[in-house]
């Protein structure tokens, strides 16, 4: 997916910036999907411009133009781990993330963000397991 596919098909789903005098707009998602929101709504939820932090270099909702990679599905990440541990991170995951998104994650509906990712090897390290961890593919993605 290039940068303007990626860019519509998050448009609906995350919030404006109008703030074309920011100093952080030129490399910020927020700003750079104001050009795919279209006039067939005729309300938008956007950036609040007078909150203290927008428009300066400190925006608490600045969120960088940045790719990184997505992990996608999970349905063998146990298949070489002893079951006592297997059972046990499973357990965690899903007290961690909610029964619903483990299984989004391990059935691929969701893509795992890396934030997320590293929260699922620190678990399986916890639990015992120091070997490699299986996701069942992969994409790159602006961190949403």
């Amino acid at each position: 997916m290039n940068k303007e596919e990626s860019l519509r098909a998050q448009a609906p789903h995350n919030i404006p910036c109008f703030m074309h005098e920011c100093p952080l707009h030129e490399t910020c998602l927020h700003w750079m999907i104001n050009q795919y929101i279209t006039g067939e709504h005729r309300i938008v939820s956007c950036v609040n411009p007078y909150h203290p932090t927008v428009n300066t270099p400190q925006c608490s909702l600045y969120q960088k133009d940045e790719i990184v990679k997505y992990a996608i599905g999970m349905m063998h990440i146990f298949d070489a781990i002893p079951y006592p541990i297997a059972r046990s991170v499973k357990k965690r995951l899903i007290n961690l993330f909610s029964r619903k998104r483990f299984y989004e994650y391990r059935n691929g509906v969701r893509p795992i963000p890396p934030h997320e990712q590293n929260q699922i090897a620190r678990t399986f390290k916890e639990e015992g397991w120091d070997g490699e961890i299986v996701y069942d593919d992969w994409k790159e993605d602006f961190n949403w």
